[in-house]
């Protein structure tokens, strides 16, 4: 077994060897650069203002603030999780503006309310708020 062994690593060595004979070698002529001139013509974007491109989708009919649940918020980029829920828990709301009056709004969030507003409506707060939003798992202890 081991002249086996040794008769087969010697085929392998030689084989290797003789490999490195047909590697064809590549001259440093063929790897010369030749830049060529580039003509570079200069394009001014206009970039579009985030808060358009954030808007929510064309909604029919247009979110309830104060009896929609954290999934109505889904079609609005920008607003969930955090937004809707801050939207959520801070209802009942007198009309669609008061939103903007939320505490702790971030100069952001209250862009996004700001352009989404025609997408938004008030009703008569019908909905509990522990059925607006999803119920929490229960906190289980972890022990070692």
């Amino acid at each position: 077994m081991q002249q086996l062994l040794l008769g087969l690593s010697i085929v392998a060595s030689l084989v290797i060897g003789i490999g490195g004979w047909f590697v064809p070698t590549l001259s440093l002529s063929a790897l010369e650069f030749h830049p060529q001139p580039v003509n570079v013509l200069a394009v001014q974007v206009e970039l579009p203002d985030a808060t358009k491109e954030r808007l929510c989708k064309d909604l029919e009919p247009k979110i309830d603030l104060n009896n929609a649940t954290l999934m109505a918020f889904m079609d609005c980029p920008g607003f969930y999780p955090k937004l809707a829920n801050l939207i959520v828990v801070n209802a009942p709301y007198e009309k669609v503006e008061d939103v903007l009056q939320i505490s702790g709004l971030s100069d952001r969030q209250k862009e996004l309310l700001q352009a989404n507003l025609e997408f938004f409506t008030v009703r008569e707060m019908v909905t509990p708020l522990e059925m607006k939003m999803p119920p929490r798992p229960p906190m289980s202890k972890f022990t070692p």
